[in-house]
């Protein structure tokens, strides 16, 4: 059975080493030190994982990542940014760029294993269905590619992955964390209010579906059919 492969992009040699010792037994891993090396290696390595530090010494990882999620060939990596800034504001900025999880350094090596573990045990579930239909929304798994009455509307990742979680559960109220889990799997440090922010762009943008997400005082949210 092929491994899944992992990029680790981080210009402190001591952590790309002791990313590589974490996680090699079950992935194939690669590390490089800066942007421009990771844009090239991802191109020719193709990974099924992108671990990312925000303080590059050519780049800044949220300029990175901006790049990697426009490019048709790479924009469905999921990526973990693992970093030494702190605070609600730099998970939220990463969060919005598209990044599946935020791990603060230092970190526990266990946590950082699960959190790979998870977001690749996650990618593999949802890439067995090629394209689901909900009525007049249409998701494509594996691109991320979302079709509301046949037009094509842009999604980031998590916003994809959130409006998937809904309509897998239709009429029910999810909560914030559960929502929060879903995206961000494991991280009980993130800021509710990164959960509103989607919420209301991805209103926006099903708008013309029959669909609407509607609120759940103290509970969260759930989709309905109008």
């Amino acid at each position: 059975m092929l491994k899944s492969k992992i990029l680790v992009v981080d210009d402190n040699e001591d952590v790309r080493v002791l990313v590589k010792k974490i996680l090699d037994p079950s992935y194939t891993v690669e590390a490089v030190a800066s942007a421009e090396e990771c844009l090239e290696k991802a191109w020719e390595f193709k990974p099924n994982l992108i671990i990312l530090d925000i303080m590059l010494e050519d780049s800044s990882g949220y300029e990175l990542c901006s790049q990697l999620k426009s490019n048709e060939e790479l924009k469905n990596v999921p990526v973990i940014f693992l970093s030494a800034k702190t605070g609600s504001n730099s998970r939220i900025t990463g969060y919005k760029l598209g990044a599946v999880h935020y791990l603060e350094k230092p970190f526990e090596p266990e946590e950082l294993r699960e959190v790979a573990n998870t977001v690749l045990r996650n990618l593999k579930v949802d890439t067995q269905l090629e394209v689901v239909d909900y009525n007049d929304i249409s998701l494509n798994i594996p691109s991320q590619e979302v079709l509301i009455k046949g037009e094509k509307i842009h999604f980031t990742s998590s916003e994809f992955k959130i409006i998937h979680l809904l309509l897998k559960n239709a009429q029910r109220v999810l909560s914030r964390e559960k929502i929060l889990n879903h995206i961000a799997p494991g991280n009980d440090r993130v800021n509710d209010r990164m959960i509103d922010t989607y919420i209301s762009s991805i209103r926006r943008k099903i708008r013309p579906s029959n669909f609407a997400i509607k609120s759940v005082y103290g509970e969260g949210y759930k989709i309905v059919s109008l």
